[in-house]
Parts: C-alpha cells; sequence; structure tokens
C-alpha cells in the first residue's frame, strides 16, 4: 500500500472537512482546564513508568534514564505545548458538539439529585432509629440539624451536602475509569430537584 497516497488523501479529507462548530467562552475555560488536567495526567503517567524530567526526550532505557522535557507544571511548559494541550481539548468539545451532545454543569444536573439519594436513604434510617430533627446537632438525644430535605439544607447548609456530593462523584468516577461505564441521561426532568419554597 503507498502510505504516502493516503496520508494525502487523509490530509485533503480532513481540510475539505473541518470542524465548523463554535465552542461559548465557558467551554473554551473548560478546555483550558481540561489542557491543565490532561497535563497532570500525563506528567503522572510518565512518572509512573519511570521517566524523570530531562531536557531532551530519551525513551531508550539503554542510553540512560527515561527522560521527557514536558514533566513540568503546567504553568512552565512553553507556549507551544500549552496550546497543543489546549486544542485537544477544544477538538473534543467541538466533537461531542457537532454529534449532538448537550453541556450541563455536572455536580447541578446529576450529582446534586444523586445526593438527595443518598441524603434521603441516610435521613430514612435515622428516622427508623429514632433520631428527630433539631436546629442543633446532639447524637446523645438523637436530634441532627440535617434531617430537611435536601434542597433545605443546600439553602441553609450547604457545606453539609459536601460528603454526599462527593459520594456520588466518587462513584461516578469509578465507573468511568474502572468499567468504561458511562451515564448516558435521556431525561433531565428526571434529575430536577424541587425548590425548598416549593417544600416549606
Amino acid at each position: 500500500m503507498n502510505y504516502e497516497k493516503v496520508a494525502t488523501k487523509y490530509e485533503e479529507r480532513l481540510n475539505r472537512k473541518p470542524l465548523a462548530v463554535e465552542l461559548s467562552p465557558e467551554l473554551m475555560l473548560i478546555a483550558e482546564k481540561q489542557a491543565r488536567a490532561s497535563h497532570e495526567g500525563f506528567v503522572k503517567g510518565k512518572m509512573a513508568k519511570g521517566y524523570v524530567y530531562g531536557p531532551v526526550t530519551n525513551d531508550d532505557p539503554t542510553k540512560g534514564p527515561l527522560t521527557n522535557p514536558n514533566l513540568v507544571p503546567y504553568d512552565d511548559l512553553d507556549e507551544a505545548t500549552k496550546q497543543s494541550n489546549i486544542a485537544n481539548a477544544v477538538a473534543v468539545l467541538k466533537i461531542l458538539k457537532e454529534k449532538g451532545c448537550s453541556f450541563v454543569n455536572f455536580t447541578q444536573v446529576i450529582l446534586y439529585p444523586l445526593a438527595k439519594q443518598i441524603h434521603d436513604e441516610w435521613s430514612r434510617e435515622k428516622f427508623r432509629a429514632g433520631w428527630k430533627y433539631g436546629p442543633v446537632t446532639d447524637k446523645a438525644n438523637k436530634i441532627h440539624r440535617d434531617l430537611v430535605p435536601f434542597e433545605t439544607l443546600l439553602v441553609t447548609h450547604p457545606e453539609d451536602v459536601a460528603y454526599d456530593v462527593d459520594t456520588a462523584r466518587q462513584i461516578v468516577i469509578k465507573m468511568l475509569t474502572e468499567n468504561d461505564i458511562f451515564v448516558l441521561v435521556t431525561n433531565l426532568a428526571n434529575f430536577q430537584l424541587e425548590t425548598a419554597t416549593a417544600l416549606a
């Protein structure tokens, strides 16, 4: 096979069909954050394989220590490398948008409803065990300030929902990283929280 010809046709095809998708300023900020996170993952991956910083790349262990010049904090990267990382993140976001994917605030739209269920189960067990609501937690007398709806807790003590939100986040992350399972939400209405005022 003539790979030079294949490469030429590939280049021509890419030039004929660029990703004509615009990203909002919010998504561009996300791309920059993802570029930073991607670099951190790159560094961890290289170091796990025994790489250390070096002014030039060495991938051959017979020629000395494995080295890479990009094993530095993201802010210390040269501008060209930073832009390359950002370009990768932008490409992913553009492809997702072109494929019809919607972008939502994952914590508010996904994690909060999951955390609500965690909170509801915790509250159910507390009530069964004889606990009651009180403005000040008193474990000796089985009184807890968090025995209110999740939506109310978001208003009165938002710091108290952090554990449930983090629990939901860690479960989702493990699904993605360890089991290669992606949660596909087809009806966001099922994830809508009630308002604290409606519950009052």
